[in-house]
């Protein structure tokens, strides 16, 4: 079976990452400080997605399948006092980053442009992506929220950590997607949440 350099490069890339999943996983299990760890969580997680998606991309390139079965939700912080079940739910997400290197982000946000707009001349991205402000812009413009942390560190930025809440909203809370979208955070209504911490040497 020949299989095309397209594919045999994303499933080894795909190996990579879980490797590196296994690996971070094993050292947060050896630091857990309790049972609800925090790191362990974030990366059992990463796990997940990792060996999940390596499962796939075999499956389709190959027609064989891993011995692992994938539970249909990863372990988190789970509230289950609430009153009653939530009509409506908001997942707030916030991912940190530390902007390492400006050139390289600068260079991805024009690279993004150039997907946008690919009928564009390259003189128009330069122009347009002057700064790093605008250069994440169009990043998440391009590629959305989980486009962007994928590709963050060949953009040069760090992963700093990040947060996932999905919280019951009442009625009020609807109407501030757009005035107030983080106003409405309240542990007391938290549903589910998993915390990532990433730790630098500094």
């Amino acid at each position: 079976m020949t299989m095309p350099p397209h594919d045999a490069e994303r499933l080894q890339a795909a190996l990579d990452d879980l490797t590196d999943a296994l690996e971070a996983h094993l050292n947060a299990s050896l630091a857990r400080t309790g049972e609800s760890d925090p790191l362990v969580q974030a990366a059992y997680n990463k796990l997940r997605i990792a060996a999940d998606r390596y499962d796939d991309l075999l499956y389709d390139a190959t027609d064989e399948v891993t011995p692992w079965e994938f539970p249909e939700e990863p372990p988190s912080t789970e509230y289950e006092d609430l009153e009653s079940e939530p009509g409506v739910v908001g997942v707030l997400v916030r991912r940190d980053y530390e902007i390492d290197d400006t050139d390289r982000l600068i260079v991805a946000g024009r690279e993004a442009y150039g997907e946008l707009y690919p009928q564009d001349p390259r003189e128009s991205a330069v122009a347009d992506v002057s700064h790093p402000g605008r250069a994440l812009y169009q990043m998440l413009h391009a590629y959305g929220v989980d486009g962007l942390d994928e590709r963050a560190e060949e953009a040069g930025l760090l992963p700093r950590g990040g947060t996932v809440w999905v919280q019951a909203l009442g009625e009020a809370d609807e109407q501030t997607l757009t005035t107030d979208p983080f106003g409405v955070a309240d542990e007391d209504l938290l549903v589910y949440r998993v915390d990532e911490i990433i730790h630098t040497e500094d």
